[in-house]
């Protein structure tokens, strides 16, 4: 995958893990949600919305980055299939989810570390939180490759600018002197030999 596309859907996974992890607790918990929260260990949860915002923030300047690479120069990656994507996402934030059980199970004294503690209280329903939540991002992600090949191809390459020209400088020409006999200098001739009969 991608690094670009790694950032995008890294970008999404951290709010949509948030979302489902506070939706699963008010379905389990209704309006004793707060306190189960407040008994497993989620003193984190204010912390972490912060990283997923700022993992949302950067994925997003990587969306208006990619945008503008594909103006420029009517280029772009092509957009994942959205099943691949939504099975991707639902995978992951099932896995995030029951990773953070487990990790707050572990941190918090009093409290098993097994499966069981992922499935008690509504855990069962991080699995259809998941599956919606997953559809949802996927459509965004899908939608946000798709804007960046549209944009693509209603681009118009910038021509490759011609190097600026330089005036040429005029080189005097080299003059070499001719020699004395070519310039009609010499002396005359020296006599020739007299010779006597």
């Amino acid at each position: 995958m991608r690094p670009a596309r790694t950032v995008r859907l890294a970008g999404v996974i951290a709010p949509c893990a948030l979302v489902l992890h506070e939706l699963r607790y008010l379905i389990g918990f209704g309006h004793h949600a707060h306190e189960a929260l407040a008994e497993r260990g989620h003193a984190y949860l204010p912390l972490a919305g912060g990283a997923a915002g700022l993992l949302l923030a950067l994925a997003a300047a990587q969306l208006i980055v990619a945008l503008d690479r594909a103006r420029r120069t009517a280029r772009a990656e092509e957009p994942p299939g959205l099943v691949q994507v939504w099975l991707v996402l639902a995978l992951a934030l099932l896995a995030v989810y029951t990773g953070q059980e487990l990790l707050e199970a572990a941190l918090t004294s009093g409290r098993d570390v097994s499966a069981a503690v992922v499935l008690a209280g509504g855990g069962w329903t991080a699995l259809p939180l998941a599956l919606a939540i997953g559809a949802l991002a996927a459509l965004l992600v899908h939608f946000a490759g798709r804007r960046v090949a549209l944009v693509a191809r209603r681009a118009r390459p910038c021509a490759a600018r011609p190097a600026p020209m330089t005036p040429r400088r005029r080189v005097a020409p080299v003059l070499v002197p001719p020699s004395v006999i070519a310039r009609h200098l010499a002396g005359r001739a020296p006599p020739a030999p007299f010779s006597a009969h």
